[in-house]
């Protein structure tokens, strides 16, 4: 046999029986008994910062003191059971593809897609935003703008800022987020000479703004154009301390190596949510399960029938 040919045949044959292993023996989920993997995002992404930050066992180790402890001989990588996701979109596939594993996504990006996947409590309190406004729900994070703290910001990016912040603004902000600023601002739509506003950065951040904000914003403001790029808020710091954009997006506080040069302003909360497939009979993850899978690859048990 070639073995090109050959090559290509065990490679195939691996996914295969990968997939099978990730995927257990029930498709539609509904026979699913334990799950046993989990799907995380790239160490670029803000909500792959926020979840390890934020899930801690019971002893107040978070996940973020163990995967980039400052000492290397203290670090412990995920479990072998955890795959990455490289955005919001391939892991919401992922899950539903998966009925044996979780991951965790936007609370805004649920409800568009609950004809595959659904969101479970975490230490039996839902993931709403309701509870994230009071202070129950566990998993919760800002959605900010950067920009860089010598130069400001410029006065398209300035009006745009404006626009969210002013009562429409709110109001599509609230759609699946928490806004947080006081909308009694009165909008002035821009009239300065800038025509292009450029913004990169994180995926969680960017379905508010193409899907509610920027085409509102564009409406008011004809001959606007707005360049919106989800690239990680990894990226997004990197691109707006190298002045490579107007405003960069991040899911999360701003980075500690950037906090002398950029300013961060938040324009809404989100929820973070742990995600099954829609037919698992699983209800409820505590941070004690959640941080024993990602770490040890310890089963969560389903819900019994």
């Amino acid at each position: 046999m070639n073995k090109k040919f050959l090559a290509i045949g065990i490679t195939a044959a691996v996914a295969v029986t990968m997939a099978g292993v990730m995927a257990g023996c029930a498709p539609d989920g509904a026979s699913v008994t334990q799950i046993t993997a989990a799907f995380t995002r790239p160490s670029t992404s803000g909500t792959y910062g926020a979840f390890n930050e934020l899930v801690e066992n019971s002893e107040g180790v978070t996940l973020d003191d163990l995967v980039n402890a400052d000492d290397p001989a203290d670090r412990v990588d995920f479990n072998a059971c955890v795959q990455t996701s490289n955005e919001t979109g391939t892991v919401i596939t992922d899950v539903y593809n998966t009925p044996n594993a979780l991951g965790y996504i936007s609370l805004g990006a649920v409800a568009a897609n609950s004809d595959k996947i659904k969101a479970v409590k975490v230490n039996g309190v839902e993931a709403t935003v309701a509870n994230i406004e009071a202070g129950t729900y566990a998993l919760s994070r800002p959605f900010n703008f950067v920009y860089k703290t010598e130069t400001g910001l410029g006065d398209l990016a300035q009006n745009f800022i404006d626009f969210i912040e002013s009562a429409d603004g709110q109001e599509l902000v609230n759609h699946d987020y928490i806004g947080v600023a006081d909308p009694v601002k009165d909008y002035t739509p821009y009239a300065g000479s800038e025509k292009t506003l450029t913004l990169t950065g994180s995926t969680s951040v960017q379905p508010l703004l193409n899907e509610y904000i920027i085409p509102a914003f564009l409406e008011l403001n004809p001959g606007i154009t707005i360049e919106c790029s989800g690239t990680g808020s990894g990226q997004g710091e990197t691109d707006t301390a190298g002045g490579l954009n107007d405003l960069g997006m991040i899911s999360r506080d701003l980075g500690s190596d950037y906090a002398a040069t950029l300013t961060a302003y938040t324009i809404a909360l989100d929820g973070i949510a742990v995600i099954v497939n829609k037919d698992v009979r699983l209800s409820n993850v505590t941070f004690d399960q959640l941080f024993d899978l990602y770490m040890e690859g310890t089963p969560i048990a389903c819900d019994v029938a």
